[in-house]
């Protein structure tokens, strides 16, 4: 921080000193200001001191500005404006009014729950900037360890960072999907074990490790080891391998109901809990700020968090 020199005057001072140049009286400033002539009289002759120099021409008919006054009186507008300004954003800022929230991110979490979150977020907090960094799970659960996010919506599990906090915003189940004109393509619902003989684009072991032991252990329950032909860590990759006719996919219904034309979705009958999911927010309580706070309470907010799948 930089030193402030003892002789500067306070706002307060600069206040009475502005009056006094409106009013062009000390009486009549005075009055404005609801103290008694003498006293500010002597913080008038006190300012000029601080400042070196005069500031008013006194007579009989009240005070005039000299050429220092003048200079003084446009300066002085001045810092109070920023200072008054200085004071409503700090404010703004305490009251979650006002700020930056960092938000790290899947992909599947901007097909539908965080683009409606987003519209109704800035809506309601206009002065409130979001920052937005995609990840995969792993990535974005350690982007809030690290404190390069406020806050991140991924799917578990995941290992959280210790001391995080953490809450379901969205459930989802896992569909079938299939390149258009898939001998399966036409059907409502499917049995898991009916992809058996199927090559399979799944996500990667590496990146995504909870989705590929989600799948391939759904899999195996429905009696057959899914053959695997190539991994993607990315929704919208695995969806344009399959539209290429690769492979099938096992994806969240959320992502595959947004998905090309040329890919088909379908449910799947297996009761494998395997096969279910969901969306999480993780945070570090202690190091959320008012802004992050709020953003929070607007996911947290009752029908805030949507449901699909089976």
């Amino acid at each position: 921080m930089g030193h402030i020199p003892s002789a500067i005057p306070d706002l307060r001072v600069l206040r009475q000193f502005l009056a006094v140049a409106e009013y062009g009286s000390l009486r009549k400033a005075a009055e404005t200001l609801q103290m008694s002539q003498p006293p500010l009289s002597v913080a008038m002759r006190q300012l000029e001191q601080s400042v070196g120099a005069q500031l008013f021409v006194r007579s009989a008919l009240g005070v005039q500005l000299t050429a220092a006054g003048v200079v003084l009186k446009a300066e002085a507008e001045k810092l109070i404006a920023h200072g008054v300004r200085a004071f409503d954003m700090a404010r703004a800022v305490g009251q979650g009014e006002l700020g930056e929230v960092r938000i790290g991110f899947i992909t599947s979490a901007m097909v539908d729950l965080l683009p409606a979150a987003l519209a109704r977020f800035s809506s309601s907090h206009p002065r409130i900037r979001l920052r937005l960094v995609e990840g995969v799970s792993i990535e974005v659960a350690s982007m809030v360890d690290e404190g390069k996010v406020d806050l991140g919506v991924l799917t578990p599990p995941v290992p959280y960072p210790v001391g995080s906090a953490h809450f379901q915003v969205a459930r989802d189940r896992l569909v079938a999907l299939l390149p258009r004109g898939h001998r399966l393509a036409s059907r409502k619902v499917i049995g898991l074990n009916e992809l058996k003989d199927e090559r399979f684009i799944s996500f990667s072991t590496t990146r995504v490790p909870a989705f590929h032991q989600r799948i391939t252990g759904a899999c195996l329950e429905a009696g057959f080891q899914p053959q695997i032909v190539q991994e993607a860590a990315h929704i919208h990759t695995i969806i344009a391998l399959v539209a290429g006719k690769l492979g099938v996919a096992l994806v969240p219904s959320t992502a595959a109901h947004s998905a090309r034309k040329d890919v088909i979705a379908v449910k799947i009958s297996d009761r494998s809990k395997l096969l279910d999911t969901s969306l999480e927010v993780v945070y570090m309580e202690d190091a959320l700020t008012a802004a992050s706070q709020a953003f929070l309470a607007h996911l947290k907010a009752p029908g805030s968090a949507p449901k699909r799948g089976a």
